[in-house]
């Protein structure tokens, strides 16, 4: 599962598959949100929904975890799953300028010196299987710096690309390997291949900046219309090195590709006010799909958060009470729980908030809050804190 854990990578997640043409509106839109939005305290206690699912079991792990902060130092933010036990966090420690990346272990509860970056960064971002971990930095206003560490910490591969904004797809079907699309100033776009294990970086000539993986050498897009605004798109694949793309299937407003599935998101023909989460095998063949109610913004569908153990063939998602205009939305989200093999569907902690999901890859744990500031117990539903602010 990819995890884009700062705040403005959060922003970006999945919604950012948007037509081009829309580009320097939506970035606009969430540098907006971002500059207007308090700062979330993390010193305060859970809310009174959130209390009331953690009293279902007091003796679960997630009741026993002890967060590793010491006096001389502040935890700013949880990264990501570096496996099903462990999470990558930063830290500022009194006197030093830069964080500093720390492993913490929730079964031996044991913390360790990850990674001190050079820099400071301003995304991380962990592949599917936990092997690589991205770190980028804007070092001057029209410049990104890439660098690329293995499980260990260690450095694999650095770049740097002319870029105002950056946008990246993991390969799951090959570690380390990312589809980059770096954006100017004026939203024109430039797109990579970058292989870190290889220590090379492609130039791509692709037709759409926001594409993901469908095999090692293949991508799929949403072709939107870069002439015509438009609330659905056609769904591609492309090779790599391919001049052609093949029509997969119309009107699609999200997709989101993994290894042995496919999911999309399309408006329901009778009800304009409802989706269709529809998922497919590795060949596309249908496998299951559900209704939801869709919440509109002005010149897009929000997406609730969502996340995917893929090795159980579980969705996770918070779905509205009901179908609305997201600015006048009041409602609270429903945390829903789906496998897409068996068909079964199954509510799992209602009144909460549509905030970001990070599930381990077992599925028994997932982060959740703006910096991953929660932690939930996917079998008791008990919600934990893991630190505050100082």
């Amino acid at each position: 599962m990819e995890i884009k854990v700062s705040k403005a990578a959060l922003c970006m997640r999945l919604s950012i598959c948007k037509m081009l043409c829309f580009v320097p509106l939506f970035i606009s839109t969430i540098l907006l949100i971002s500059a207007c939005e308090p700062s979330k305290d993390l010193s305060k206690p859970v809310n009174d929904s959130e209390k009331e699912h953690s009293q279902s079991n007091q003796e679960t792990s997630v009741s026993n975890l002890k967060v590793p902060t010491a006096e001389t130092e502040k935890i700013e933010a949880i990264l990501g799953w570096l496996d099903s036990k462990t999470i990558l966090y930063s830290v500022k420690r009194d006197g030093n300028e830069l964080s500093q990346l720390m492993e913490w272990n929730l079964e031996t509860n044991e913390t360790s010196v990850f990674y001190q970056p050079a820099f400071a960064f301003s995304e991380v971002s962990i592949s599917p299987s936990g092997t690589h971990i991205l770190l980028s930095s804007f070092t001057s206003s029209d410049k990104a710096s890439i660098t690329i560490l293995d499980r260990t910490g260690n450095p694999l591969y650095s770049v740097a690309i002319p870029a105002y904004e950056l946008a990246y797809e993991w390969n799951s079907f090959k570690d380390g390997r990312l589809f980059v699309s770096s954006f100017y100033e004026d939203w024109t776009y430039s797109s990579y291949v970058l292989n870190p294990d290889e220590q090379t970086m492609e130039t791509l000539d692709f037709p759409q900046p926001f594409a993901q993986w469908a095999s090692e050498n293949d991508l799929m897009f949403l072709d939107w219309d870069k002439e015509e605004p438009a609330l659905t798109a056609p769904l591609e694949k492309k090779a790599l090195h391919g001049d052609g793309a093949d029509s997969l299937m119309l009107d699609v407003i999200h997709f989101k590709k993994m290894k042995q599935a496919l999911m999309t998101i399309q408006v329901e023909t009778e009800k304009q006010d409802r989706g269709t989460y529809a998922f497919y095998d590795p060949t596309n063949k249908p496998i299951h799909s559900f209704s939801v109610p869709l919440l509109k913004s002005f010149s897009d569908w929000v997406i609730p958060s969502y996340d995917f153990i893929e090795k159980n063939k579980e969705f996770i998602t918070f779905i509205p009470n009901e179908s609305k205009d997201a600015d006048q939305y009041e409602g609270r989200f429903t945390l829903t729980k789906l496998n897409w093999e068996k068909g079964t569907q199954e509510e799992l902690m209602k009144d909460m908030e549509n905030e970001p999901l990070s599930c381990s890859l077992d599925g028994n744990f997932c982060l959740y809050g703006y910096q991953f500031e929660k932690i939930i117990d996917m079998k008791t539903h008990q919600i934990q804190r893991l630190f505050k602010q100082t």
